[in-house]
């Protein structure tokens, strides 16, 4: 049996288990959703499933934790998922763990008072999804150590144009999340050069093929230069700021306050994530996010002599290739 249906399965027992009586349990979901009572019946009886978000309402709502799905008792073990999307090749069970997610962002999307916290030693994936060419080498890097992938050329890597769509739309929900605050190790740009390097060193990547994802790399940082001197998404008009960190930052982390929900995220096999609604999750990376904060410079805005310098060093650094 999949994991992902025992897990649905083990949801659908515990809410029943929750509010055994139907009717109520039917009632309480139609509330919580706020959707029509014959679709929460289709959903009940199994027609349809519910979406990854609802499931999240329901959870929280109901105080449901995925701890009694899976049997995890201890107070300081938490409910994560872990979404391993195949980025080649992907699989229908891939586009719906990504677009699951998407639908979240999608979800949220007009609400007020939304916020995230991003720390990391790599561009976040929202960022650099918008550029074809940089999103071909993170996906080349990701097939050469994954079990699920290759280590194919380059110019082989082909990203089908449903999860394009789906990375395309991702960037622009993402844009809308009133405010966003993002903690990047100072050497972030120079570790996407030395891949690129090391990559063509064995061939991977052709001569021609550098240029391409360079003229992308340049192009991304005149953007989040931009970007730091409005301290604004120029679309949105939703406020963003940006900080260089003293300290090395060892990985990806992110959180997401909604009006309902919380969402922490660790970044794990370079462009997936573990990912968990647990209050306390969110917490403890809000504050991992937040400390390395106060040991940072802010760039967007303010700092503009330390800004100039950095994009300075950035630029150079592509232009080493």
């Amino acid at each position: 049996m999949p994991e992902s249906h025992y897990y649905y399965t083990g949801f659908m027992s515990v809410i029943q288990r929750k509010i055994p009586h139907k009717a109520t349990l039917a009632n309480t979901i139609t509330d919580i959703l706020a959707i029509d009572k014959d679709a929460v019946y289709r959903r009940l009886r199994g027609e349809v499933n519910f979406s990854f978000i609802e499931m999240a309402l329901i959870a929280k709502n109901l105080g449901v934790s995925i701890d009694g799905i899976v049997g995890i008792e201890s107070e300081q073990s938490k409910p994560t998922m872990v979404n391993i999307t195949r980025h080649l090749n992907p699989t229908l069970l891939d586009y719906r763990m990504f677009n699951d997610y998407v639908d979240f962002l999608k979800y949220i999307k007009d609400e007020s008072g939304t916020l995230l916290l991003s720390s990391g030693n790599i561009p976040p994936h929202y960022l650099f999804y918008d550029y074809e060419y940089i999103t071909r080498l993170f996906t080349l890097c990701w097939s050469h150590f994954s079990s699920y992938g290759n280590p194919i050329p380059f110019h082989e890597i082909i990203v089908p144009e449903q999860m394009k769509v789906l990375q395309k739309n991702c960037c622009l929900y993402i844009r809308h999340i009133k405010s966003t605050h993002y903690v990047w190790d100072r050497f972030i740009f120079q570790r996407i050069i030395d891949s690129i390097k090391f990559f063509a060193k064995i061939r991977l990547i052709k001569e021609e093929d550098v240029l391409l994802i360079k003229n992308d790399l340049i192009a991304l940082i005149s953007n989040i230069e931009k970007l730091a001197i409005m301290g604004k998404h120029e679309d949105t008009g939703n406020q963003v700021s940006i900080y260089i960190s003293d300290i090395f930052i060892e990985t990806n982390y992110s959180s997401i306050r909604t009006q309902n929900m919380t969402l922490g995220q660790f970044n794990t096999f370079l462009l997936n994530a573990i990912s968990a609604f647990d209050e306390d999750v969110y917490k403890e990376i809000s504050s991992w996010i937040l400390a390395r904060q106060r040991m940072s410079t802010l760039i967007s805005i303010s700092g503009e002599k330390f800004r100039a310098e950095f994009f300075d060093k950035q630029q150079e650094e592509i232009l080493s290739l």
